[in-house]
């Protein structure tokens, strides 16, 4: 995973700009809080589709970015291990998805 997106990261958690798990990032996806999801590789198949189809149905669907493995964000974040985070700051979330086109 990108050192930049994971540091970009740790400052919106600190900021309080971070939505982890699935049913919190789909609350989020219909009050439309979340900006962009972030998925980690190695969530499973069912938890990847149930969020896609979330983001599908969501008023405004977001970009989503496939990512690092859950142990590693989640350990960054300082939160037990999910694979699934919101991330509601426009600013965050347009950095993170620059860092992640560069990394592609």
């Amino acid at each position: 995973m990108n050192s930049k997106i994971l540091n970009l990261m740790q400052f919106a958690r600190k900021a309080g700009k971070v939505i982890s798990g699935l049913d919190a990032c789909v609350r989020g996806l219909n009050r439309h809080i979340v900006l962009l999801l972030v998925v980690a590789e190695d969530t499973s198949i069912r938890t990847q589709n149930m969020i896609l189809r979330a983001n599908e149905n969501s008023p405004s669907p977001v970009k989503v970015i496939t990512t690092g493995k859950q142990k590693e964000i989640s350990d960054a974040l300082g939160l037990p291990i999910t694979g699934v985070f919101g991330i509601s700051d426009k600013n965050f979330a347009a950095k993170i998805q620059e860092y992640w086109l560069a990394e592609a």
